[in-house]
């Protein structure tokens, strides 16, 4: 996983079109094209601009799993995520995050000493159990997320969600044929229906390819943070209040850190799984006695 981490940007340098590859590698852009002409002109081939039609031949689709990501990570998806706030609320109530800059410090603390430590360290591994069909590994990882979950209300969550997403699961008949955890948490249930509907998406035909698994391991844990962010500020929205403005651009400046968050957890031994949020712990805990609640968390 460490070295998938560390050739994931040559690697996607490499798949990136003309102008953000020149971008990448810091050329100029007009001696790109110019050199692409040149090629083109030697070889007889026209270039994709020289037609007045539309080439749709230059794109055969979306990658496998993109629309069942895109699903995943939908407010859409009914597992009950908008009924939890995962303390934010009370750290609303408490002047934590009670403005627009208050939010945008609690959500940078909470991904990158939480998530990127190990909600996404965790959510990867199940990921690869999940690929491999071994109930073992990922019995073993969920149990280390629920664990990590310091408050009541916080394992309440996890466990709620998931068995919501299991139903859902169960209902579409995608369900793995090896069994789950009877306490599989979102995050493990996250996991695996990410394998579940990838492999719906292929024709059910699965990957075989292990680089391609732990890519898509990668896109699932993207598709997982920004799920979590869309709820999140759906939740300042309602407690601070927050604008709409101020919302999207929240959204806006978290976004370039999200596949960044995944990258650093991918290199993440097993070893230095863990983390502990004192302040998330402690809201969590005194909402359950806050004179107003909106959220069960």
């Amino acid at each position: 996983m460490a070295e998938l981490a560390a050739g994931l940007m040559n690697d996607l340098a490499s798949e990136l079109p003309l102008p953000a590859r020149a971008l990448a590698g810091g050329t100029c852009l007009v001696q790109q094209r110019t050199a692409q002409r040149q090629a083109e002109n030697l070889s007889g081939q026209a270039g994709p601009h020289d037609s007045r039609s539309c080439n749709h031949r230059a794109w055969h689709g979306p990658q496998f799993g993109l629309t069942a990501l895109l699903y995943l990570a939908g407010q859409s998806l009914p597992v009950g995520g908008f009924a939890w706030s995962q303390g934010l609320a009370a750290a609303v109530e408490r002047g934590h995050a009670d403005t627009a800059e208050g939010v945008r410090r609690w959500l940078w603390g909470v991904l990158r000493m939480g998530f990127a430590h190990n909600d996404l360290p965790l959510l990867l591994r199940m990921h690869a159990a999940a690929c491999s069909a071994d109930a073992d590994a990922l019995s073993r990882w969920n149990a280390l997320m629920l664990a990590g979950r310091e408050s009541r209300e916080l394992w309440q969550e996890e466990i709620q969600m998931g068995r919501a997403l299991r139903r859902i699961l169960h209902d579409q008949n995608m369900l793995p044929p090896w069994p789950l955890p009877d306490t599989a948490g979102y995050t493990a249930c996250f996991a695996v229906a990410a394998v579940m509907l990838d492999q719906h998406a292929r024709s059910m035909e699965p990957c075989c390819d292990p680089a391609a698994q732990q890519r898509d391991g990668l896109d699932a844990a993207c598709a997982y943070v920004w799920s979590w962010l869309q709820n999140q500020v759906a939740v300042a929205c309602k407690t601070v209040p927050l604008g709409q403005t101020a919302a999207q651009k929240l959204l806006l400046e978290f976004m370039p850190a999200v596949p960044q968050l995944v990258v650093e957890a991918a290199t993440l031994p097993d070893e230095d799984i863990g983390s502990s949020l004192p302040g998330l712990a402690l809201c969590s805990a005194g909402h359950e006695r806050q004179y107003t609640r909106l959220f069960r968390s």
